[in-house]
């Protein structure tokens, strides 16, 4: 079965389940907490919780508040992992988010993104679930949360077509719930096209490309389109 838009569509991650850079990265994270979700959930020690109480204390004279501080080292994880393609500094602020504000979702949705460029899906979900509790209508999370599955269902596809389309099954549920909170996010339709083109609607395939493409989204393109053309006619 011919998947051209895997690539494209999932950033051009290598999302196998054996990803040699999930595996280098949990070999780094073992060795330093700052690597790892909530450093670990580990007990500091004197040294550590000093440089916590001095990054806080720092940070603060020029935030007004720790909400606001937060909200600023979530943006700059972002942009590392964006801009720069730096995972490890993202982490890092994604952290120092987490030290300021844990009650910040977009902590977790950084914390799952890192692990979604990593193609690690299940865990990239456990972070994106932490996320959803404390925002439950965080719509780009959603989104995000349904792309993992349709990552697993190009994994599967070719030796296991029924546990595949379990997975798209889950993805479109995700994207469904995104979609009916954010109409205008241009990514979670064209995402929902490509899903419906798989699970063979259409109809809705059609609908929503047209859609995203009256938006101008900059990911569509005219390799999907000929293979929906192919599919749907």
């Amino acid at each position: 079965m011919k998947i051209l838009t895997a690539i494209i569509l999932l950033f051009a991650i290598n999302i196998s389940a054996q990803n040699p850079n999930f595996e280098k990265w949990q070999e780094l994270a073992n060795n330093d907490i700052n690597l790892q979700p909530e450093f670990g959930d580990l007990e500091k020690n004197e040294s550590q919780i000093k440089a916590d109480n001095d990054f806080i204390e720092e940070i603060l004279k020029h935030y007004d508040n720790k909400q606001d501080a937060s909200k600023k080292m979530t943006e700059l994880g972002f942009q590392y992992i964006y801009e720069r393609r730096d995972l490890q500094a993202a982490m890092k602020r994604f952290n120092q988010a987490y030290l300021l504000e844990p009650k910040n979702a977009d902590i977790y949705y950084g914390y799952g993104t890192i692990y979604f460029n990593l193609g690690a899906m299940e865990s990239a979900r456990e972070q994106f679930d932490k996320g959803l509790l404390i925002n439950p209508n965080h719509s780009k999370m959603l989104t995000d949360y349904g792309t993992t599955y349709l990552g697993d269902y190009y994994n599967l596809v070719n030796t296991n077509p029924e546990k595949a389309v379990e997975n798209l099954n889950n993805a479109v549920k995700y994207l469904e719930k995104a979609y009916s909170i954010d109409e205008k996010n241009s990514d979670t339709i064209y995402k929902l096209s490509i899903i419906n083109m798989y699970l063979g609607d259409c109809k809705k395939a059609n609908k929503y490309l047209d859609k995203a493409d009256k938006m101008k989204n900059p990911n569509i393109t005219e390799k999907f389109k000929a293979e929906l053309k192919q599919k749907c006619g």
